[in-house]
């Protein structure tokens, strides 16, 4: 039912709002990527540490653990992007439909009862944008009678 005048044109349409959901999604994937990151960073070196000091010589494991760390760092900041990424798309599926729906009710404020709200497949809302369209019909059959 996706045709070409319903295709998004834009991801950002609610600045404020889809920042803070993004915000939001990568705060929690950071915080626990960072606790699980650290727990297992940490404690596999507190562990093989002792060991590994035994067969590497100094300089050898501490450029080992920059390697990891490197690597560590590198891959955490390619899940945030991806995040932010999906993090985006997910809130155009709300933001999108509250855009959406504030200029319908802006046009039906102004009295224009001709237009209808029809919302992507995939965008959140549409009991909203249903109850909307039922309203404008009974205010615009209210209006001829």
């Amino acid at each position: 039912m996706d045709s070409g005048f319903n295709r998004r044109r834009r991801y950002i349409v609610k600045k404020e709002f889809q920042l803070r959901y993004v915000g939001l999604i990568l705060a929690i994937v950071l915080v626990s990527a960072l606790i699980s990151g650290y727990t297992i960073y940490y404690n596999s070196w507190v562990l093989l540490g002792d060991k590994l000091a035994n067969v590497y010589p100094q300089g050898r494991l501490v450029h080992m653990l920059r390697s990891v760390t490197g690597k560590l760092a590198l891959n955490m900041a390619l899940v945030a992007i991806l995040c932010a990424g999906i993090g985006v798309i997910a809130s155009h599926r709300i933001a999108g439909p509250i855009d959406k729906m504030k200029r319908f009710i802006d046009d039906v404020a102004k009295g224009d009862y001709s237009r209808r709200l029809r919302l992507r497949k995939k965008d959140e809302l549409k009991d909203l944008a249903e109850s909307l369209n039922r309203l404008v019909d009974r205010l615009e059959s209210e209006k001829k009678a």
